[in-house]
Order: C-alpha cells, then sequence, then structure tokens
C-alpha cells in the first residue's frame, strides 16, 4: 500500500504557521484586515519569520483569511486559508466559542507537505482602564501529508494569544496581536506579533 496512515499524536509537522491571526478579534461589519506578521521558532533551529495576512468578515459569524509567509534559512514558504465559524456568541456571562477549519501548504528545507485541519477556539474579553483585550486559547490540529514520504501524520498544538486595539492609536483601525505556540510534538514552538490595519 503506498500510503502509510500514521497516527501517533506527537509527531508534529516541522513547520507551524500561525492558523489563527485575528480571526477571534471582534470586527466591523464586512470589515477587511492587511496584517503584518513576524514570527520568533524556539524549537530545531533559532530562525526568523514573517508574513502578510488578509481577513475578511465574511458576515457576523464567519471571517475568511489568506496567509502567505517565509523565514530564514530552513523555513520556505508557506501558504493558507481558513475560515473561523462562530458557534456561541460572546457575552457577560459566557465567551464566544468558535471553529476554524484550514488548509496549509509548507515548504521545510527540501520538504514540502499539506495539512489539513480545524482549531477550536474559545475567546473572552475583558477591559482595564478603557483599554480592550480579548485573550484566546486554541487547539489546532488535523493531518499532515508528506510529499517526500507519502505518509499521512497526525499533528497537534496549543496556541494562546491575544489581540487588542493598538496601545495608543486611539481608535480600532489599528490592531495588536500576539500569540504563541506549543507543538505537542516539541517540533516547532514559536512566538508572534502581528500589526494589523482595519478598514471597510
Amino acid at each position: 500500500m503506498k500510503y502509510a496512515l500514521i497516527f501517533i499524536l506527537f509527531q508534529a509537522s516541522s513547520l507551524m504557521a500561525s492558523v489563527i491571526g485575528i480571526s477571534t478579534h471582534p470586527l466591523n461589519d464586512e470589515a477587511r484586515v492587511f496584517s503584518a506578521e513576524m514570527t520568533g521558532y524556539m524549537s530545531q533551529r533559532n530562525e526568523m519569520g514573517a508574513g502578510l495576512r488578509y481577513t475578511q468578515e465574511v458576515d457576523r459569524h464567519r471571517i475568511l483569511d489568506f496567509t502567505a509567509s517565509g523565514g530564514q534559512d530552513s523555513r520556505g514558504l508557506t501558504l493558507g486559508t481558513g475560515m473561523d465559524f462562530e458557534l456561541l456568541s460572546e457575552d457577560v456571562s459566557q465567551p464566544r466559542i468558535s471553529l476554524k477549519p484550514y488548509v496549509q501548504y509548507q515548504k521545510f528545507e527540501e520538504e514540502t507537505s499539506n495539512l489539513i485541519g480545524a482549531a477550536p477556539t474559545i475567546r473572552k474579553g475583558f477591559s482595564v482602564h478603557g483599554q480592550e483585550f480579548f485573550p484566546y486559547l486554541a487547539i489546532p490540529s488535523g493531518m499532515k501529508i508528506d510529499s517526500t514520504t507519502d505518509e499521512f501524520v497526525y499533528y497537534a498544538s496549543a496556541t494562546f494569544g491575544m489581540s487588542l486595539p493598538f496601545p495608543g492609536a486611539n481608535n480600532d483601525k489599528v490592531l495588536l496581536s500576539v500569540e504563541g505556540n506549543k507543538d505537542m510534538g516539541s517540533t516547532s514552538d514559536y512566538v508572534g506579533c502581528l500589526v494589523s490595519w482595519v478598514w471597510k
């Protein structure tokens, strides 16, 4: 059989680009967002990455995004898209819960792979002295299809992040996001920062 199916939880992908971005941030109706992203990888090799992301609110309960990124040395091109589906709206007494299916194409050294997965996410906003914060927790997981070995590998990670209006900007048109990811395979942990510009 040409394709081997490997169900080992802790064999995660070699390169895990940001999945969530600002797709959990409360946006205005039909908002369009352009983001610049910097990522520092802390496992395997200490390398830096950078990327661009476009996010659009399709309707009140769906947010679509596209991303392209690259990095130093071993970290090649990553392309991806996903859509965040709101399952439970946030209010005073409950958090926002959503599910974000996504696909990614990744090039790591000479290897290429495709990732198909979904990220259940929970977010609860709060305010301190008028500054809003929107922390979230997500569990991206799915299947990596390795083009070199024709293997299917299950992967999972835990993502912690927070988005907020940029401090000092005095509007909601510039956003700041920080995100950390713990790969359950301990192969590609990262911390990232996004600066986003919102328009309609």
